[in-house]
């Protein structure tokens, strides 16, 4: 048995002696506040057949579109500042600025200005998307081989080709590493402004469980969305496994 199987082997065991903890707990002392895992599956079969789809796609496009606006925004500003000293002196304090100002704060302006549709959930992933999208990119720009840049313009590359060879390569490491720390926040984004003002959406069900003091529901939603984390992170690995293939030949041939 590869060491593979067996850590999944342990990574079940564990989890599944963790559910009989908390059902024993629940069943046996008092499931007020902790509820059942049994009555939380239970729960999301019956959202199942009435509509959670519905919810989960509505979170979904919210996240999906915020990411499309802020991640290239902060791609194309990380990598301007990162190759522009100057510019950078000039700007980087102001993103840092907006950066310290908390996510849940900006939540209620987000919502004065756009409405109480879509946008304002959209608005907030793209904020939060471009923050750590240019933070990480700005900073691999920085990161690249100054003597690989200059070795390249002496040999007749401009700076396209510099760019193309040496940059963006360099660059995209740092890239995947922020969109992976991207997606989870975005999905955090997402839930936050629809637990602000919304009619549908994962964070809508959390709004409505907790107004009603249903724990099973509560809990139920944070499954859903814990799984649908999980899930968007191994899309997200994925594509980084695919897209830096070529990583480890360039490794070896150092």
């Amino acid at each position: 048995m590869s060491d593979t199987m067996k850590l999944a082997l342990a990574r079940g065991a564990l989890l599944i002696v963790l559910l009989i903890g908390w059902e024993l707990f629940g069943r046996l002392v008092d499931s007020t506040w902790t509820s059942q895992p049994s009555d939380i599956a239970v729960q999301i079969a019956a959202w199942a057949g009435d509509g959670l789809a519905w919810h989960i796609a509505v979170t979904l496009i919210e996240m999906a579109t915020g990411l499309a606006i802020g991640a290239p925004a902060g791609i194309l500003l990380g990598l301007w500042l990162g190759r522009s000293p100057r510019t950078a002196s000039l700007l980087y304090p102001f993103v840092v600025v907006l950066n310290s100002v908390p996510v849940v704060a900006l939540a209620p302006l987000l919502i004065m200005w756009f409405g109480l549709g879509m946008e304002p959930k959209v608005a907030l992933v793209a904020l939060v998307s471009f923050l750590l999208l240019f933070f990480n990119t700005f900073a691999g720009a920085r990161a690249v081989d100054r003597d690989l840049i200059e070795s390249l313009a002496l040999m007749g590359a401009n700076r396209r080709e510099q760019f193309r060879m040496a940059i963006a390569p360099a660059c995209l490491t740092w890239i995947f590493a922020g969109l992976k720390n991207a997606l989870p926040y975005a999905l955090i984004a997402a839930t936050i402004g629809e637990m602000m003002v919304a009619r549908a959406g994962l964070g809508f069900l959390i709004t409505s469980a907790s107004a009603i003091f249903d724990m099973t529901a509560l809990y139920a939603v944070l499954v859903v969305l814990m799984l649908l984390g999980a899930a968007i992170n191994m899309l997200a690995e994925r594509s980084e496994a695919w897209a830096l293939r070529w990583r480890p030949i360039a490794e070896a041939q150092r």
